[in-house]
Order: structure tokens, then C-alpha cells, then sequence
């Protein structure tokens, strides 16, 4: 059996983490800045999952490195504390804040490398790059399309709202 799962098999979510009052824990949520490594008041050190996402070269790779397992890395999306951050009235950085900052990170190194190239005479990186900040969205002619509401999840509070005004 792996780490990550318990003696029957399931995949652990909240088990694998610090914020969830688990010293035995693996890794954190919260972001170690230039380490991987963070350190709680107790001394214990504990590996910081958006370190090493954003020192991945993909999320799978980080999901098999970390997990060993796609599978376990997509029960962990599927959970909204994980994905947003929001863990026990703390709000850390989630995986939807992760993707964000590796999307900006890789635009970072690819304008470098355009930047690179422009400075050793490639014009047509220079035609990329200027094409990116010139382009403009374009209104499509004729009527609007019809916007159709989204249907929204009841929580048991917005049921028992609607309960009590009947």
C-alpha cells in the first residue's frame, strides 16, 4: 500500500495536510516562498505542495511526483478546500491560484525568449510579440447571442429558507 492510502485502499485528502490539524502530515498548503520546505512553530518540517507545483514542469508531473498518482491528484481536485485555498476560516492559496501563477510564469519565460530572439535580429519574433499587444477582440456583427442562466446548486440553508416562507 502506498503512504497516501489508508489499509483499505482510499486515497488520503485532508490526512495529507498540515492545515488540517495533522501533524503526521506530508505536506502544506501554504507557500514556502523560495524553499521547499516549511517550517511550523512546533519545528517540524513540512513539504509545500505550491513550491513544488510551481517548480514542476506540468501538473501531472507534479501529481505523480508528489502522489504518485493521477488518479489520487484528481480526487484532490474535486475537493473545494483544495482547490481554493479555503481551509478551516484560513484562506491560503489554492490549485486554481497555482495554475494562475505557472500560466503567468510560462508567459514570463516565453516573452524572454521572444525578447531574446528580437535581440539577435529575428524580426518575426518582433512581429509576435507586437502582435499580442496590439490585437483587439472584435464585435461580431448582428444580434447578441441569448444568455442562458446556469443553474445553480441549493445548499441545505437556501432549502431551509425556502421552507420557511411557505
Amino acid at each position: 500500500m502506498s503512504e497516501y492510502k489508508s489499509s483499505t485502499g482510499v486515497a488520503f485528502t485532508q490526512a495529507l495536510f498540515y492545515e488540517w490539524n495533522n501533524p503526521d502530515a506530508v505536506y502544506t498548503m501554504r507557500d514556502s516562498g523560495l524553499s521547499a520546505v516549511y517550517v511550523a512553530r512546533s519545528g517540524k518540517e513540512y513539504q509545500s505542495l505550491p513550491y513544488i507545483f510551481r517548480n514542476s514542469n506540468s501538473e501531472y508531473d507534479c501529481a505523480i511526483n508528489t502522489l504518485g498518482s493521477w488518479e489520487h491528484w484528481k480526487k484532490l481536485c474535486n475537493l473545494e478546500w483544495f482547490m481554493t485555498g479555503a481551509i478551516m476560516n484560513t484562506q491560503l492559496s489554492g490549485l486554481n491560484d497555482w495554475r494562475a501563477e505557472k500560466d503567468l510564469a510560462e508567459e514570463s519565460l516565453a516573452k524572454k525568449v521572444l525578447l531574446d530572439a528580437i535581440a539577435e535580429g529575428d524580426v518575426n519574433s518582433a512581429w509576435k510579440l507586437y502582435d499580442k499587444k496590439t490585437k483587439t477582440t472584435t464585435v461580431k456583427a448582428g444580434r447578441p447571442e441569448k444568455k442562458i442562466p446556469t443553474k445553480t446548486q441549493g445548499t441545505v440553508l437556501t432549502l431551509a429558507k425556502k421552507l420557511e416562507s411557505k
